[in-house]
């Protein structure tokens, strides 16, 4: 955040179990700088290799800074449903453009990461990346308000509202 304050990115993520939500957090998420010089690269020199054909939500039990890239992240869950979710680039990932107090803002389609034959954790952030493995780009993170283990059934949801301010 505090640096990159023009890039609005809101993470609501829920926990939920037997269709209840039992834990869910609102916060501003925070681009890295990978992620800075990527939109720059992309969308003002046309450079090659920064613009992506879909994103990545993924989840780690790490304590991420601006400075990280995808090489530098630590345990990313393995096996039992986890699996990075696709956010696709166009109308499908983020199906709803709209006017918040003035500016357009897109709202991302749900990402969901269900919990099956084992629990999936513990987690401490998501993030946002440009492949489901490590040889992309690290674009933002959301450090979770507190641990969370997707135990075996559970779910836990992910969507994001992005503005430029």
């Amino acid at each position: 955040m505090g640096k990159y304050d023009w890039f609005d990115n809101i993470w609501e993520i829920k926990h939920i179990r037997n269709g209840q939500v039992i834990w869910e957090d609102t916060q501003r998420n925070s681009l890295v700088q990978e992620g800075e010089e990527s939109i720059l690269e992309s969308f003002f020199r046309a450079a090659v290799g920064y613009t992506p054909v879909s994103f990545y939500v993924r989840l780690c039990n790490d304590n991420l800074v601006i400075t990280d890239t995808l090489t530098t992240i630590i345990n990313e869950p393995v096996g039992n449903g986890y699996d990075a979710q696709e956010l696709e680039r166009s109308t499908v990932g983020f199906p709803t453009k709209e006017l918040d107090a003035g500016a357009y803002r897109l709202v991302s389609k749900i990402l969901t990461f269900t919990a099956s034959g084992g629990d999936i954790g513990p987690v401490t952030t998501a993030f946002l990346s440009t492949t489901s493995e490590n040889t992309g780009k690290l674009i933002a993170f959301r450090a979770l308000a507190m641990t969370r283990t997707i135990l075996d059934g559970d779910s836990m949801t992910i969507q994001f509202r992005l503005k430029l301010s």
